[in-house]
């Protein structure tokens, strides 16, 4: 190669780094950089905020959607004070307006013993090859 295709190479290659170190890197940092934020704090019901993008936002109220971490927050917004997120609804009272749904708690393993998990049933052919059947 001559010496001015391994400079263009070289240009190329150091470009590329310098635009993919620019680009972001997480999805937090992603979903700020796509949410639009709110032009006026009075189209807000329930009240505006700065939220973790530096960018203003509404409160969510009883019954609308939410987020229950800080890539959910962006995505889906924050309760209000007062409220709290469960299963991706605002929970509680605000203004006279409240959202009492049952809130079962998500479980990334469930346990036998957990009330919400649904009842199981073995499969009959279980038992043909079950080897500890006859203990």
């Amino acid at each position: 190669m001559s010496s001015g295709s391994v400079l263009l190479v070289t240009v190329l290659l150091m470009g590329y780094l310098y635009w993919s170190l620019a680009q972001p890197t997480n999805l937090i940092e992603i979903r700020c950089k796509v949410m639009v934020p709110k032009k006026d704090p009075s189209e807000c019901a329930h009240g505006a905020f700065i939220n973790t993008c530096s960018k203003l936002d509404c409160w969510q109220g009883p019954g609308q959607e939410c987020g229950e971490n800080v890539a959910g927050y962006i995505r889906y917004g924050q309760c209000a004070p007062g409220l709290r997120c469960c299963n991706g609804r605002c929970k509680g009272c605000l203004n006279g307006n409240c959202f009492r749904e049952s809130c079962h708690p998500t479980h990334a393993f469930q346990l036998r013993s957990d009330p919400y998990m649904p009842e199981r049933h073995m499969d009959p052919l279980y038992r043909l090859f079950d080897y500890y059947n006859n203990e």
